[in-house]
This record gives C-alpha cells, sequence and structure tokens, in this order.
C-alpha cells in the first residue's frame, strides 16, 4: 500500500465574538466580548500567526495554512488575506489603537481592559486543543493573553457568543459562506456563533445567492471576503483567524488506481468511497 495526502478545505479556525459584551440570547446565553469587539485584536492576530508552523505542531507536517473558509475554490478571494507570521506589524496594529503593555507585565491594556480571552475547543478533539494551545504560544509575544478551555458540545454551546471558539468548517459549496458570515445567520446554530454583520458584505453575498449562474455569483462571494474596503477576512473585518486545513490522509492498495484527485471538503458527510465510480482495479 501506499500513503496519499490529499488537499482539502477541511479547515479550522478561530471564530471571534463580534459584539460588545452585555447582550443575551432568547435562551439568557450571554453574547459578546469587549476584547475579540476590537478589530484591531482580530486583525493583529491574523497578522502574528505562524501558520505553517501551526501545521508543523499540530498537523506533523500534513496540512497546509488557511487564510479564509474556502482556500484554493473557485470562490476564495486570496485578497483579502494578509501576511503572515509578522509580530512587528502586529504589534503595530496593536498600538495604533490604543492596546499598550502600560505596566511592564508583557500583557496589553485599553482603557483598563487587559487584552484577555478565553479560545474555547471540543475537549475530546487533541488536534484542536494543539492549535489553541499553539494560538495561545504565539500570542503571547505580542502581549495577548488567549486562555485555552476544552469544553463539551453542550458546554460550548452555552458561550460560543462570548468566548471565540475554534471551530472546522469546509464546504464544496459556497453557500456554507453565507451561513457563516451574514446577518441573518447571526445566533443561529453554530453558523454566525460570533454575530457579526456587515451591511456591505450582506448585501454581496445576497447577489451571489441571487445570481443566475454559478459563474456570474463568483465575483460576489468574493466581495464579500474583499471588495477593496471592506469584506469579512482578515484585510477587512477579520471576523475570524483561519489557522490550517488539514490533509486527509489514506492508505491505497498499490494495484488501486483513483483517477482525477480534487480538493476535499470537512470530513462530515464525505466518505472515502465518495469517488468509487471513478476507481480502477489495476492488477490482475
Amino acid at each position: 500500500m501506499r500513503a496519499l495526502h490529499v488537499k482539502t478545505v477541511d479547515n479550522r479556525g478561530v471564530m471571534f465574538p463580534m459584539v460588545p459584551a452585555g447582550g443575551k440570547t432568547a435562551e439568557g446565553k450571554p453574547i459578546g466580548n469587549d476584547v475579540t469587539a476590537d478589530p484591531a485584536i482580530r486583525r493583529a492576530l491574523n497578522q502574528l500567526l505562524d501558520r505553517k508552523a501551526l501545521v508543523d505542531l499540530a498537523l506533523e507536517g500534513h496540512g497546509r495554512p488557511a487564510h479564509g473558509p474556502a482556500d484554493g475554490l473557485p470562490w476564495d478571494q486570496p485578497a483579502s488575506a494578509l501576511p503572515d507570521a509578522d509580530p512587528i506589524a502586529a504589534a503595530v496594529t496593536l498600538e495604533a489603537a490604543g492596546w499598550v503593555d502600560g505596566n511592564g507585565d508583557g500583557l496589553r491594556e485599553k482603557n483598563g481592559q487587559e487584552a484577555r480571552f478565553t479560545l474555547v475547543y471540543p475537549a475530546s478533539d487533541s488536534l484542536r486543543q494543539a492549535l489553541a494551545l499553539g494560538v495561545a504560544e504565539q500570542a503571547k509575544s505580542v502581549g495577548i493573553a488567549i486562555e485555552p478551555s476544552g469544553k463539551s458540545w453542550d458546554d460550548i454551546e452555552n458561550v460560543m457568543h462570548q468566548d471565540a471558539v475554534l471551530f472546522g468548517w469546509g464546504a464544496h459549496d459556497p453557500s456554507e459562506i453565507h451561513a457563516l458570515y451574514h446577518g441573518d445567520f447571526a445566533g443561529v446554530d453554530y453558523y454566525n456563533a460570533g454575530y457579526y454583520r456587515n451591511p456591505a458584505v450582506d448585501a454581496h453575498l445576497d447577489a451571489a445567492q441571487a445570481a443566475p449562474d454559478f459563474a456570474a455569483s463568483l465575483p460576489d462571494w468574493q466581495a464579500a471576503q474583499w471588495d477593496g474596503s471592506t469584506g469579512f477576512g482578515a484585510r477587512g473585518d477579520a471576523a475570524w483567524a483561519w489557522l490550517v486545513n488539514i490533509d486527509h490522509n489514506y492508505w491505497v492498495s498499490d494495484c488501486l488506481d483513483l483517477g482525477p484527485l480534487q480538493i476535499e471538503p470537512h470530513g462530515h458527510g464525505y466518505p472515502i468511497t465518495q469517488g468509487l465510480q471513478g476507481w480502477t482495479w489495476t492488477c490482475k
């Protein structure tokens, strides 16, 4: 048998609560976070994070950095990303927004608020645990304290509107972007858990959904990420810090020709036999 490593958009990323603290859902769950509501914090983390190092740490190299929800797919907008692994740029972003280490303890503050927040991950998932610990360790270098916290999914549901969460997505359907970033999905299931809203982004997403065909929809899917002035991507609102795309790794018989391969989506609903009709047995 041979080892096969297939590229994917089976991604992992940090979802940020986008509004200040103080709100509650109809069920009484808290909404908002005063630290992650500041775009400078979100943008600085996107600039700071060394995604290649996270691939090496959590995936033993079997993956690639992620800069958006659909890297390498036709509706992706690479221009929405910021250069990463740049702590100097991150520090400049924080300083310009008023986040400074006034007392020399290594932690930045702004208006009496420490640059500190919790990053929740499912405790049963060792990959996400490794990513959360890696993100927290890297954030220390620019004076941001991230506190990883492993919880059950039931507990995550209770705090996912107030705490950053290490989620995983990735689909062959751009409508997933609509669910993750459209204001109509704020607080709906696990989708737009951070209550992100941007009327310009909503307009692009609505236009993409209403396009007469797939090709006509692509410019608006891309513009929702970055249209030159705003978008949900890191260059705009930085609503997430996408981290990695994990490889799907298989042992394949030397007698089996799998045919053409494609970028694979998140594992849910994507069986190992997905391409069965294109397989050929080559041994006699």
